[in-house]
């Protein structure tokens, strides 16, 4: 299995680089989030969240996109949806992409539906074009990766301090993973859409709320137990990778960090653990493009 932390503070370039030597299967998904992550340092893409809304008090179970509206520029989404579904459409999986050109108001939809992660209404669209479910929903949630992580960064300081649910506090995603961070080893979650952090109390499972410690356990692949982990629950079956840091992950580092532990998941999945096949919370968020202030 690749090294992990020890590369956490490389150029992204290079890490992306060093993935397609280690791994050129991953060559084509590798581009997709290159892609990806070149649109979401774009600052076009700043400021989706009203700065008014932004400011009004978190509850105690809603996530802070909950009930808000988000704007983008429709376009430029048009024009990052038809870019990563050609993009896609090299890979096996997603060549009905190829020919595929969504209108502005398809890719305003499919990028409300990911943030929202609803998989039917991306689903509704796949089958009135002919395409792929699941490869339109891959590259779909790529596309919602600039505005979430724009809201992301807006709402970092207004994460409550005790949030008590799994779930993320910002975009409602099961986390990508558990940050074992410092010297105290606090527990952290990290959500790999918005790239929020949050933490939590240890003998915890962070999807059914059981808390005995007879069954919350860890399976520790190759014995690398004190980098790399699968944090389960046996009474829900629920799996989270955990990894060992010093300083929390950089965003776009999330996602490589997820797919160069891809052997985790498997490992996983393997003893018969998965992850909830749906979000923890029905967020209600509206996406608009900013021309309709």
């Amino acid at each position: 299995m690749p090294r992990t932390a020890a590369s956490l503070r490389t150029d992204p370039a290079a890490r992306l680089a060093e993935l397609e030597r280690q791994r050129p299967e991953w060559q084509a998904w590798l581009h997709l989030l290159q892609e990806a992550e070149r649109e979401a340092a774009d600052p076009r893409w700043s400021a989706p969240v009203d700065q008014i809304e932004a400011a009004l008090p978190p509850s105690s179970d809603a996530p802070l996109l909950h009930g808000r509206t988000l704007r983008l520029d429709a376009n430029r989404a048009q024009q990052l949806m038809a870019c990563l579904a050609a993009a896609a459409s090299g890979m096996d999986e997603a060549t009905s992409l190829r020919e595929y050109q969504p209108p502005v108001h398809e890719a305003v939809k499919l990028i409300r539906a990911s943030v929202r992660q609803d998989e039917d209404e991306i689903a509704i669209v796949a089958t009135a074009r002919v395409l792929t479910a699941g490869a339109l929903a891959s590259v779909s949630h790529l596309a919602a990766l600039p505005i979430l992580r724009s809201s992301g960064r807006a709402l970092q300081d207004r994460i409550p301090q005790h949030w008590p649910h799994g779930y993320c506090p910002i975009c409602a995603a099961w986390p990508i993973f558990a940050e074992r961070r410092g010297l105290d080893r606090s527990r952290r979650l990290r959500c790999g859409r918005c790239a929020a952090a949050w933490e939590v109390e240890w003998l915890y499972c962070i999807y059914c709320g059981e808390r005995n410690h007879e069954r919350l356990a860890s399976l520790e692949p190759d014995g690398r137990g004190e980098m790399l982990r699968v944090e389960t629950c046996s009474t829900c079956k629920g799996y989270l990778k955990s990894i060992s840091t010093l300083q929390g992950f950089p965003a776009f580092e999330l996602l490589l960090q997820d797919l160069e532990t891809v052997e985790l998941d498997l490992v996983a999945l393997d003893r018969g653990y998965q992850r909830p096949p749906v979000s923890g919370f029905a967020l209600d968020t509206q996406v608009i493009d900013h021309a309709s202030r």
